[in-house]
């Protein structure tokens, strides 16, 4: 198991993620340049909270952690780091579950003892934590499914103002409306969800959502993501008794870079609009009835 852990390590290329982007920010399309970074943005994610997982649960023999965690799993996981949860299982001699330290193992073989190994894993813990929400919160869970299966979306942001009406129905002029949200780069799906909670059987509508994004902070996300990912893999290889020398870590130059990306803001990321639909006004009908009436037909 050892020699097979090693070897997987081996394959593993932390300098993927850098590749995709260097690749991307020089086409010259951008609309679809940074919808193939965004999709890449939510993988590199996935791929950092998967080795995160097996650093923390099963150093010694990631590659089947990884192969058996699925996506639900792998939520539940950084859900439990983020909460908190002590019950959580680790192969680690961690103090306490948190992100931080979580970093502190990680790094523990980065200029040990300095002020800046402390500062490094103060940071990366808390770049851990803020992009934990990316893979928990629901709205963006959406946007990587509808991105990455079937590709069924529409690229593009949108804009949204608001203003106070003076006479019922009658929108206020241009000039009273104050811009709270805009972009010209996000996309717009449609998301398909049961109707009435599924208590009324198989009903479902869709319902459209357009989700707006910042080239910059899309951009430094992704930097910031891929150092990550190349210390969790170096942090698996010195547990796995490859020599620190040997293993590289990567942060920016100062503390100050890890808060940049969320400077970066469209004002309002996501909106639904759609049809108000009276859901108590559906018939039940159970999945046979349907099944039934179609194959009448």
């Amino acid at each position: 198991m050892a020699d097979r852990n090693r070897a997987f390590l081996d394959g593993l290329d932390p300098e993927y993620f850098s590749y995709l982007l260097d690749t991307y920010i020089e086409t010259e399309d951008e609309k679809r340049s940074l919808v193939a970074l965004k999709i890449a943005l939510h993988h590199s994610i996935e791929t950092l909270f998967s080795l995160l997982g097996a650093f923390v649960q099963a150093p010694d023999c990631a590659y089947a952690w990884i192969a058996k965690c699925s996506n639900a799993d792998l939520r539940t996981f950084v859900d439990r780091v983020t909460r908190g949860d002590a019950s959580l299982i680790s192969k680690l001699r961690l103090p306490d579950i948190s992100w931080k330290s979580v970093a502190r193992a990680a790094f523990n073989a980065y200029q040990p003892g300095t002020e800046r190994q402390a500062q490094t894993v103060h940071r990366f813990a808390s770049l851990w934590r803020a992009l934990s929400h990316e893979l928990l919160d629901q709205a963006a869970i959406d946007e990587y499914n509808a991105l990455k299966h079937g590709f069924r979306i529409r690229s593009g942001g949108f804009a949204l103002a608001i203003g106070t009406e003076h006479q019922y129905g009658i929108p206020p002029p241009d000039s009273e409306m104050h811009m709270i949200g805009k972009s010209d780069h996000g996309v717009t799906f449609l998301k398909i969800e049961n109707m009435a909670g599924g208590r009324l059987g198989p009903h479902i509508r869709s319902r459209q959502t357009s989700v707006n994004w910042s080239t910059e902070r899309v951009i430094l996300q992704f930097q910031l993501v891929g150092m990550s990912i190349n210390n969790v893999v170096s942090g698996l290889k010195v547990l796995n008794g490859y020599p620190a020398s040997t293993c590289k870590f990567l942060r920016p130059q100062e503390d100050a870079d890890f808060d940049v990306p969320w400077q970066y803001s469209v004002g309002v990321t996501s909106a639904n609009f759609d049809f108000v639909l009276d859901e108590d006004g559906l018939p039940p009908v159970t999945k046979a009835e349907l099944l039934a009436k179609l194959r009448s037909k």
